[in-house]
């Protein structure tokens, strides 16, 4: 019952830390699109697509995180410019995290546009917009406090000492985002993004009179898709977010199998690290316009010494709608029979 009660607090310290310091994150940033980048918005082949992401953190020895999101963006092409791109898209993402059920609820509208800048090199350069609103809650019943432990155990009917001014708060939230992409003959595809999120730096604290606010987070993720043989691929990958004296580093690569028995389309494999913190061991399927992927994170931070290196199990679900078009019979002229 101690190292029960124990653990709570140290979920407790951590989800503390996150709200001062971290927003929620995935291992696989490169299946969500429109969470890491404004600027992705509308940013694909087809008409409509959807967005699930899903990832338990640290279920296996505590209470910790659980987080749910989903997007859907639609992309309007040749708007104003030829070949252009428009994007409009929704994002709502959930999280609970630790005893005290600590609640994040987000609902963003994101927009962007890109067109190219270097037609001859393939090259073209998106701009994004994301604006929303923020919700937490939390239960302060189910929280353990240091005030409250006697010696040998934790008394909840003790005090807390704690100026707790509210149990839900809400806040407006924006940010913006670039996207900078280069594609050649079918061979590879490049992208560098650069995204700015928090930039009003809202006001985040249950604590009474606070002035803690949300920190400006900055966002690079850079990724290639190349061509090495017919029907082979490999994706590397990379993603660095700073916010404050937090840095978090992801590196890896991804390597993709077209294959096409009964219109199953692609086998992915990859290993990402989140380096000093985790090891990331990937794998999905691609069938018709449905790509799916499974994650593993096994842990290799100092907290190994309690989840004895357990992590957590993230998925992903992208569906890309693509409406038929109309077929066009190409031009030609028939030559006459006597010729």
């Amino acid at each position: 019952m101690k190292r029960k009660h124990l653990i709570s607090v140290i979920i407790c310290l951590l989800v503390g830390f996150s709200l001062h310091a971290q927003d929620l994150h995935f291992s696989q940033f490169f299946s969500a699109p429109l969470y890491t980048n404004p600027a992705n918005t509308g940013n694909y082949e087809g008409d409509l697509r959807f967005v699930l992401n899903s990832k338990n953190q640290w279920t296996t020895f505590a209470n910790a995180y659980r987080t749910i999101a989903g997007s859907a963006d639609i992309t309007f092409d040749d708007l104003f410019i030829e070949k252009a791109k428009a994007g409009l898209g929704l994002i709502i993402n959930n999280d609970v995290a630790g005893d005290g059920k600590l609640g994040t609820n987000q609902f963003y509208l994101s927009t962007a546009y890109s067109l190219p800048v270097v037609k001859k090199y393939n090259v073209r350069l998106g701009l994004g917009f994301y604006g929303g609103y923020v919700l937490h809650g939390i239960d302060y019943n189910n929280l353990y406090f240091g005030n409250q432990y006697s010696g040998e155990q934790f008394d909840q009917s003790l005090p807390t000492g704690e100026n707790w001014s509210d149990s839900r708060l809400n806040y407006f939230d924006c940010g913006i985002g670039l996207n900078l992409q280069y594609s050649k003959n079918h061979i590879s595809n490049a992208y560098l993004g650069f995204a700015v999120s928090h930039l009003n730096t809202p006001k985040k604290s249950f604590v009474e009179n606070s002035d803690e606010v949300l920190p400006i987070k900055w966002v690079i993720n850079v990724g290639l898709e190349y061509k090495i043989q017919d029907y082979f691929f490999v994706e590397p990958v990379f993603l660095a977010m700073f916010q404050q004296k937090y840095r978090e580093y992801n590196l890896g690569a991804l390597v993709r199998l077209d294959y096409n028995p009964v219109n199953l389309q692609s086998i992915y494999f990859g290993l990402v690290t989140r380096m000093r913190d985790a090891g990331i061991v990937c794998f999905g399927l691609k069938y018709r316009d449905v790509k799916f992927m499974i994650n593993y994170d096994i842990n290799l931070s100092n907290l190994s010494t309690i989840s004895k290196g357990r992590g957590g199990v993230e998925l992903s679900l992208i569906y890309i709608f693509i409406k038929p078009r109309p077929f066009t019979v190409p031009y030609y002229r028939k030559c006459p029979d006597f010729i």
